[in-house]
């Protein structure tokens, strides 16, 4: 039985709810990670208009907010909805609260917070906001921006306030010039292992919604919108049967589309390993643009902060091994070419938002090291010591790498060249041949002299991530970009309304978390936790907009 890289076979991706809901082997090549695309390409515009075809319904069921998708952006919706009187149906691809993103990821971004007041934290709306928006370039809903930033201390604090989740302070890793700008979820804060995540962290929203009437459908995968005049008026479901759906609003929290294959290669142009919720297929987005409304202009990835990533591997990505981890060490990264791409030490310092972007661009790419870098690894310096303890240039390093060496790195090398993703040759001649890139014998030239120099001519980076590459044997290490979360989706206005054409909200559609285009920009904001924060507040106003609209 083949087997999805996030442990989920096949077959318990159908009983999710997944394929049946989907239509067809074509769907089931779109959420897995290692599903060819030529496979469902010719049979991509028949899926897609049997997909918006209604079918005839087994059963419906009426609510005030109809909820696709019980991620964090769907749960925190149903929370508003029901603090507010309103009945909701929550519809859910996976068999639990679970299995989104929002109950597994790290953290969320936050200002203001009880826990950063407590701490002496003094972080403010005002600064977030700004810091976002001139990241993103002002290319993002301001106001929505705005609104969500505001409430996200108190909603980290109604997290443990609330519904007895545990709540900490994540260190600033990434330079953000606060103690904290981010929460975990670990009960003992020196103990990560404490973390709550799946049901443990989103169980106690769903007793709650349940207890003022709210109802949840599991292995139920919404599939289209019902419109009447113009307007979303519910939504039809497939799982044990077809469902409608009928609600006086509709908010739609799908979590993007990491799990399909098609929509990646055509948003990002290349191939993107997932490391999150696979069962995001971007059946929210196709819902909504299928009813008019209109795609965002970003699109991107939150990459991966810990590793480079390759669909060869056993395993997405290890921490634990050196031959993933030195991709994300400032070390040489060439392209397909031999030609180097980017500033490899913004990778470094930035592997979560940078990195993501920088990786898109690279493609399948490779870092190239030497066996005398190898043996600093293997000698027991860490990777932040071994580039010269730099705690201006490689601050990320300094928080996340110091005095934690990582052990087996030459075995855990070879077994990467024994599965055929990395590569050891004893010239670079011999290692260009190898990869398949010709121009590598010139690269290293060039860059062994800016080693020697002390000073990157080409792309600048610090002088503590030029490491030579002239002691044979050689490495070259293949990476793929591999994403928590996928950035881009529908375009909405500031209330988290989609919008058509014309940019007119359509009445009583609201999208909200991976699925919205509004509040997240490409590259991914470099506050810690933001797409989580996203997330969780963003579903919250579309759950109070909702409402709002509802008693209008």
């Amino acid at each position: 039985m083949a087997t999805l890289k996030n442990g989920l076979s096949r077959r318990s991706f159908l009983t999710l709810g997944g394929v049946a809901a989907l239509g067809g082997a074509a769907a089931l090549a779109g959420c897995a990670p290692q599903a060819s695309s030529s496979a469902n390409a010719d049979a991509k515009g028949a899926t897609d208009d049997a997909a918006s075809a209604m079918q005839t319904a087994d059963q419906t069921k009426e609510c005030d907010i109809a909820i696709v998708g019980a991620g964090g952006a769907g749960m925190w919706a149903a929370v508003e909805a029901v603090r507010a009187g309103k009945s909701v149906v929550v519809i859910e691809k996976g068999g639990n609260v679970g299995v989104a993103n929002g109950s597994l990821a790290g953290g969320p971004f936050m200002v203001g917070s009880k826990l950063q007041q407590e701490a002496g934290v003094e972080f403010t709306v005002e600064e977030a906001f700004n810091h976002i928006m001139e990241y993103a370039h002002w290319s993002t809903n301001a106001a929505a921006v705005k609104a969500a930033v505001a409430i996200s201390g108190e909603t980290v604090d109604q997290f443990t306030d609330d519904f007895g989740v545990p709540t900490g302070l994540r260190p600033d890793n990434y330079g953000a010039g606060h103690a904290s700008v981010r929460a975990n979820f670990q009960s003992d804060p020196k103990d990560s292992k404490t973390q709550a995540k799946g049901e443990d962290r989103m169980k106690p929203l769903q007793e709650f919604v349940e207890s003022k009437g709210g109802e949840f459908l599991f292995n139920t995968a919404g599939k289209r919108l019902i419109m009447e005049d113009g307007a979303c008026t519910g939504v039809q479901c497939e799982g044990d049967g077809v469902t409608d759906v009928k609600a006086k609003a509709v908010i739609v929290a799908t979590g993007g589309f990491l799990g399909n294959v098609d929509m990646m290669r055509e948003k990002f142009g290349t191939f993107v390993n997932p490391l999150g919720n696979v069962l995001s297929v971007g059946e929210g987005i196709d819902m909504v643009q299928a009813a008019g409304g209109q795609l965002s202009t970003q699109w991107g990835i939150a990459g991966n902060e810990f590793t480079g990533s390759n669909q060869k591997a056993d395993g997405l990505y290890d921490r634990k091994s050196a031959a993933f981890t030195i991709g994300i060490y400032g070390t040489l990264l060439v392209n397909n070419q031999g030609r180097r791409f980017s500033n490899e030490g913004k990778f470094a310092n930035l592997p979560l938002a940078l990195g993501g972007a920088i990786s898109l661009v690279g493609g399948k790419y490779y870092a190239v090291v030497d066996q005398a870098y190898v043996d600093g690894l293997n000698s027991g310096k860490d990777a932040w010591t071994l580039c010269g303890a730099d705690e201006v240039n490689w601050r990320t390093g300094m928080m996340t790498l110091k005095d934690k060496p990582l052990e087996n790195v030459q075995g855990s090398i070879d077994d990467a060249v024994s599965a055929g993703w990395a590569f050891k040759a004893d010239t670079i001649e011999a290692l260009a041949q190898a990869i398949d890139a010709p121009e590598l014998v010139e690269t290293l030239d060039e860059y062994n002299g800016y080693c020697a120099d002390g000073k990157d001519e080409q792309f600048y980076k610090p002088a503590c991530f030029l490491q030579p590459v002239t002691t044979g044997p050689f490495y070259a290490f293949q990476y793929e970009p591999s994403a928590w979360v996928t950035i881009g989706g529908i375009r909405t206005n500031d209330r988290l309304q989609a919008i058509d054409g014309e940019g007119v909200a359509i009445p009583g559609l609201y999208v909200a978390g991976a699925d919205n285009g509004t509040l997240m920009s490409a590259p991914y904001c470099d506050y810690e936790g933001y797409s989580l924060m996203c997330a969780y507040c963003g579903g919250r106003l579309a759950g109070q907009y909702a409402v709002e609209t509802i008693d209008a």
